[in-house]
């Protein structure tokens, strides 16, 4: 029987995450995964994004040449993270992890069964796809986002339902395909989280390649009539699709009522509630990932394995997911950390705002709290964003203040210019109220 300090079952990116930064800490460290590591999650993540994506690119890509390009970045991906394991003293088990107890864990592989202890378990096998009776699920009709990468050829028009950075990183991807897109939401926006002059140039953005966007749909009925769908909306819009493809719905898996049988609490969907410290209610085993009901992003993901293997090293770690940076692939990526104008006030700050588009197309945004001028919040749209947001997320750790980023010296004609013309314009709003 091996003993190990942490053991974490499932080798996706909140998982693999996990194991990392345990193994950093000091921890002897086991991750069980029956596929190859985080390939399947490389392609969910991936699968659309194109290498055309600009402003000026309206060229259709092939199908067939994506799917073996993608292939290959995952197999060597996935090789990546075996030689990062190797080096970091990660052991790798391959088959199936299945709970045993509150500290042991069976690990089939062939005719095999293996037995392993651990001080702390750690939980990252996912969820499955969720279907509605209105939308159940048909090969190749109607799928969910993990199946994209399962289809022999691309229709000629496609249905996402569910926004947020899926369902618009998706909808750009088969735009480029050459694909009519409909991009159906729940809400009154793409995305909540941020203010709503961002959500209009992200908007523009879709709008540009003529992607159609139906707000706060829900979606009656459908009649297939041979490669067509036509789709029925409760407002009465009608239109017809050839894929629908489900961006958001998600279950747990079987699995998860093996946990729910040692004491794990299952919400209505069969997802494993779990605390701020990725803690489910069974003392000493975590929750990481989708496992919680949630499809997370790419950095929420990896915060939340981080998170998990902090305190599963006996470090007291919460999940703060307003400090988790975010970054959305778009024509002009779209970044944002922190609070926005929205969700200051609920954190006890009286925000104020200033906003630069001194560059066309590109727009910056910094939230600061009134009475301490400290920023609590950045949202930027620019072919920059990915390297900024990072950084401020850094300053406001730090305690920077709206002057400091105001006064900070700048080069003409870069992304940095933008955000410090934004906080001079906060700087200029905090004085004049």
């Amino acid at each position: 029987m091996a003993e190990y300090d942490v053991v974490i079952i499932g080798g996706g990116l909140s998982g693999t995450k996990a194991a990392l930064r345990a193994a950093v800490l000091g921890g002897k460290v086991c991750l069980v995964e029956k596929e190859a590591l985080g390939k399947k999650g490389y392609l969910r993540r991936n699968i659309l994004r194109t290498q055309c994506r600009s402003e000026n690119t309206f060229d259709a890509v092939n199908w067939e040449s994506q799917l073996q390009r993608l292939e290959n970045l995952a197999d060597e991906y996935s090789r990546d993270l075996e030689k990062k394991f190797k080096e970091a003293g990660v052991v790798v088990l391959k088959g199936e992890g299945i709970l045993a107890s509150s500290n042991e864990i069976l690990v089939q592989a062939d005719d095999k069964t293996q037995t392993l202890t651990a001080k702390a378990i750690i939980l990252a096998w996912g969820s499955e796809p969720s279907f509605s009776s209105t939308l159940p699920r048909e090969e190749n009709v109607i799928i969910s986002v993990d199946e994209i990468c399962q289809l022999k050829s691309i229709p000629e028009k496609v249905l996402l339902v569910g926004a947020g950075k899926w369902g618009i990183e998706a909808a750009l991807g088969f735009q480029e395909l050459g694909c009519k897109v409909f991009l159906c939401t729940d809400t009154d926006e793409i995305f909540p989280e941020m203010d709503p002059e961002f959500n209009l140039k992200i908007e523009a953005q879709l709008k540009s390649r003529k992607i159609k966007i139906l707000y706060n749909k829900k979606i009656v009925s459908f009649f297939k009539n041979a490669d067509d769908l036509e789709m029925t909306l409760e407002t009465g819009i009608k239109f017809t699709t050839n894929l629908i493809v489900m961006m958001n719905r998600i279950k747990g898996i079987e699995q998860n009522k093996v946990a729910e049988s040692l004491g794990a609490r299952l919400g209505n969907e069969g997802e494993i509630f779990v605390d701020e410290k990725m803690m489910s209610s069974i003392p000493g085993i975590y929750g990481i990932g989708s496992i919680a009901g949630k499809r997370v992003t790419d950095m929420m993901s990896e915060e939340q394995g981080r998170v998990a293997a902090e305190n599963a090293m006996g470090k007291k770690r919460q999940l703060n997911p307003e400090w988790v940076p975010e970054l959305n692939r778009l024509i002009k990526d779209v970044g944002y950390v922190g609070c926005s104008m929205k969700s200051a006030p609920q954190q006890g700050f009286h925000p104020v705002e200033g906003v630069s588009e001194i560059f066309e197309g590109e727009i910056f945004k910094i939230v600061a709290d009134k009475r301490t001028k400290l920023v609590v919040g950045v949202q930027i749209i620019s072919s920059q964003a990915a390297e900024f947001i990072p950084i401020i997320l850094l300053l406001i750790k730090k305690g920077v203040t709206v002057a400091n980023l105001a006064n900070s010296a700048t080069f003409e004609m870069t992304g940095f210019q933008g955000i410090s013309h934004a906080a001079k314009a906060c700087l200029q709003a905090i004085k004049s109220q």
